[in-house]
């Protein structure tokens, strides 16, 4: 990372010094969930959304869904056994998750008795010998997936030049991705500052590269190891302040990076001035300003993260 990084990360180290905290130390970062039987687990709803099966299952838990799966069942299963499941970054669009965009759902039953129609689903996985793989055989009870806690925020493996760790506060997430969730730090809060334009560049920085496609990959260390401002140095009306940019934030698409730092990838980006969205201003010159950098700095910032990018997509536009 010393190698690829511009100087501006080495002096953005030294302004935040005592102020920068890794993510890890103040958040939980694990897989989203692995079912080991996909075409079991994942379920899409017939005649229906999967937000209105939300909906039906807050007013009555035991009311019958009809759902297929992947190989080929249908029927109906209680209400209180399907989850919201992101599958896909196609179904991420906003800097907050979406339950108009999502397909599938999740069954996930901890105990069903025999006059359940969950039950009776279990039992067809049993005939199909869902139960004797080796990703649900040493499970307690096969048809459970492993625990999730609803989480604060997503992040993808796979970036290309959209950059977004949205908000979620209403689904569980597979394995393409990675979940976190903030610990005695404000969700939202926690979650504002990790979409501001400072943790984009370090990402960027520590990002595997190795594959010459263009595409950068995080896994857990990246993820953990992402740098923040540390959210107890910001007083009270700052928080709110980062809250409500944030929630503006998340009623519009997370956009190429290029777009949101307001720069033409066609163009040499030291020929254009940053020009950043309006939110997305709004949010890094409250992180900025903690840090006490200078005007010429935070366009350092934006140059050096659109520079990384663009060197990134063309690298791979060339092999």
């Amino acid at each position: 990372k010393y190698l690829r990084a511009p100087e501006i990360y080495f002096k953005i180290l030294e302004k935040g010094k005592d102020k920068l905290v890794r993510l890890g130390d103040i958040a939980e970062v694990r897989f989203g969930i692995k079912t080991g039987a996909n075409e079991f687990f994942y379920l899409k709803p017939v005649g229906m959304t999967v937000k209105e099966v939300v909906e039906i299952s807050e007013k009555n838990p035991d009311a019958l869904i009809r759902v297929k799966n992947g190989a080929g069942w249908e029927g109906e299963i209680e209400a209180e056994f399907l989850r919201p499941f992101l599958f896909s970054l196609k179904e991420v669009e906003k800097y907050e998750i979406d339950l108009n965009l999502l397909k599938n759902l999740i069954f996930n039953c901890k105990k069903a008795n025999s006059q359940q129609k969950a039950f009776d689903y279990i039992k067809y996985g049993e005939k199909n010998k869902v139960n004797n793989r080796p990703s649900t055989q040493n499970r307690t009870k096969w048809y459970q997936v492993p625990d999730q806690n609803i989480s604060h925020f997503v992040s993808n493996r796979f970036l290309g030049e959209r950059f977004g760790f949205p908000l979620n506060f209403n689904c569980l997430v597979c394995d393409v991705f990675f979940i976190g969730y903030f610990i005695n730090t404000d969700g939202i809060v926690g979650t504002s500052l990790i979409n501001s334009t400072l943790s984009y560049l370090v990402i960027e920085i520590l990002a595997r590269k190795t594959y010459g496609i263009g595409v950068a990959y995080i896994y857990g260390p990246e993820i953990n190891d992402m740098l923040l401002v540390k959210p107890k140095l910001f007083l009270e009306n700052s928080i709110k302040k980062i809250s409500n940019v944030f929630f503006k934030m998340t009623k519009r698409n997370i956009l190429s990076i290029f777009t949101e730092l307001g720069f033409d990838r066609s163009r040499p980006i030291r020929e254009q001035e940053p020009n950043p969205l309006p939110d997305r201003k709004e949010l890094d010159d409250i992180v900025f300003d903690e840090l006490g950098l200078t005007e010429e700095e935070r366009k350092e910032v934006y140059w050096a993260v659109a520079e990384l990018v663009k060197a990134r997509l063309d690298k791979a536009k060339s092999v």
